[in-house]
């Protein structure tokens, strides 16, 4: 058996272990919403699928509807009412597409989430055998191919804010296939397909356009002209259907959530972490383990200040192009600042880590196949990183009246874990030996 075989079934036997073990402990503690990722992964496949994103379309596009195209969505639904609509103009195509065609919205939300789910976990395959195969790595059997694309399903459906977005019948789950893609575009040479991809997941959730200004820092002409063309055919589209006002709008909505942004656990961002914070002394304004869906927490200034400055930081960190530029420091890169766009949101939800999925993938074979330079403590890293993000561990919420609710944040900080092996892997000197430049 290989090493890259032994190593997959390793990390998913004691994922598994562990995710049972903490389960069993919230059990023990009378913990109510207590579903692993794994309870997740069984809903999906039992058709328990939400309508999570599709719910809230539905509203803004009835309300443009009845209005005969005069409404402003995101000032008379997401200001004064809290409609949590937060996607752009452009995503009510989609909405738009579901109501011609008279489709069930649980219908096309379930059809679509395991489309998108194949495709990401295809995605991830490829990147997988792509990457091993340049890292000069010992050639695998047809069957070892086979076993490691069974292992990494069963990672998948195994990693909790990749099913959730999946039970919560997100859209989400259409991101993380298009980033799974675009990883494998970029890394063999297509950066135009991987470009286009982008440009779809910027017309959904704008942060990704940053990969604009990132490539445009790195020189990647095609890529750039891709995302650009793609976003603005989607644009043109949107505005046609509803109008240059209804775009503007929508800034104002941008406006209010990065004032506002959500202080729910489930907010795993600086934004998050600075709410929870205030929390402690105002729990019933700064809501921390109750959901309310037509509420968002009151601006303040030490909150909106906090999220500004890291955010930023986080986004210089990112776009910082740095000197080296061989393949190993080029993934990481690209991946680095998909991460970022997520990290540096005001709100950024658990499901919304479900692109972490391909980074890690990507993290994993740098480290063991790809350069030899790193040390034990960067494998160590993204071991513990990855049993915390692979995982949902509501015990942490009964920190929730203290200062130590930071340990919420567990997925965060994850992240951020992952965030640092990337940048060090990015500015790291040159490998010399174990990889095809």
């Amino acid at each position: 058996m290989k090493p890259i075989v032994k190593q997959l079934l390793f990390i998913f036997l004691v994922n598994i272990v562990l995710a049972f073990l903490i389960k069993g402990i919230n059990d023990s503690v009378g913990i109510k919403n207590n579903k692993s990722a794994l309870d997740h992964a069984i809903w999906i496949f039992t058709d328990q699928i939400g309508d999570d994103s599709w719910r809230p379309m539905r509203l803004a596009l009835d309300h443009w509807e009845e209005s005969q195209g005069q409404a402003l969505i995101y000032s008379e639904l997401l200001i004064k009412k809290n409609v949590k609509f937060q996607y752009p103009p452009t995503a009510l195509l989609i909405s738009k597409f579901i109501e011609t065609n008279n489709l069930s919205v649980l219908e096309f939300s379930t059809a679509t989430t395991f489309i998108f789910m194949f495709l990401m976990l295809a995605g991830v395959i490829g990147i997988t055998l792509y990457s091993y195969k340049e890292y000069n790595a010992p050639p695998l059997s047809l069957m070892e191919k086979i076993s490691v694309g069974a292992l990494l399903t069963l990672l998948l459906f195994t990693f909790y804010p990749a099913v959730k977005a999946g039970t919560l019948g997100q859209i989400q789950v259409w991101l993380n296939a298009f980033f799974a893609i675009a990883i494998l575009c970029y890394i063999s040479g297509y950066e135009t397909a991987a470009g286009i991809l982008l440009g779809l997941m910027a017309s959904i959730k704008p942060q990704y356009a940053l990969f604009v200004l990132w490539g445009l820092f790195r020189g990647n002409k095609r890529l750039v002209i891709a995302m650009i063309v793609t976003g603005t055919l989607g644009l043109l589209f949107g505005i046609r259907e509803y109008g240059l006002a209804t775009y503007v709008d929508y800034l104002r909505g941008l406006s209010f959530l990065s004032q506002h942004g959500e202080s729910f656990y489930s907010n795993q961002s600086f934004n998050g972490l600075a709410g929870r914070f205030f929390s402690v002394r105002y729990p019933d304004v700064f809501n921390n383990t109750k959901w309310r869906g037509y509420y968002f927490p009151p601006y303040n200034f030490w909150v909106f200040s906090f999220t500004q400055v890291t955010s930023i930081a986080i986004l210089v960190a990112a776009l910082w192009k740095g000197k080296n530029r061989d393949k190993v420091s080029r993934v990481a890169d690209f991946c680095l600042m998909g991460l970022a766009a997520t990290m540096a949101s005001p709100i950024a939800w658990e499901h919304h880590y479900g692109i972490l999925f391909p980074i890690i993938v990507c993290l994993w074979l740098t480290l063991w196949f790809g350069n030899g330079q790193q040390t034990k403590w960067a494998k160590v890293t993204f071991a513990a990183c990855y049993l915390a993000a692979a995982n949902y561990i509501p015990i942490t919420n009964l920190l929730a009246s203290s200062y130590l609710n930071v340990l919420q944040s567990y997925l965060f900080f994850a992240s951020c874990g992952f965030f640092a092996l990337l940048w060090v892997i990015k500015h790291r000197l040159p490998a010399s030996d174990g990889i095809t430049n």
